[in-house]
């Protein structure tokens, strides 16, 4: 019979924390916000009106090509140490 294996104590690894700040979730959610404003003023009549032709598009495209990528990619700056010798 072959020896019997005890079990081994496994620790658990430290989570790797997400590099996302305070910052990053305000403009995550003015991103979704500016998304939800769009599709509202696109369901507004007139269909051939200002708010549905021209301010909605440039609401989602505001939405999803500058606010939801800058939240997602902006860091914040880490303190470098300094090396100043005198």
């Amino acid at each position: 019979m072959p020896p019997r294996r005890t079990r081994q104590r496994h620790t658990p690894k430290p989570r790797p924390k997400l590099p996302y700040t305070e910052r990053n979730m305000w403009l995550f959610g003015l991103g979704l916000a500016t998304i939800a404003l769009g599709y509202i003023f696109l369901s507004l009549p007139p269909v051939d009106g200002f708010m549905s032709l021209t301010l909605a598009p440039l609401l989602l495209v505001l939405g999803y090509c500058v606010f939801i990528p800058i939240a997602l990619l902006s860091r914040q700056k880490e303190e470098e140490p300094s090396t100043d010798v005198r």
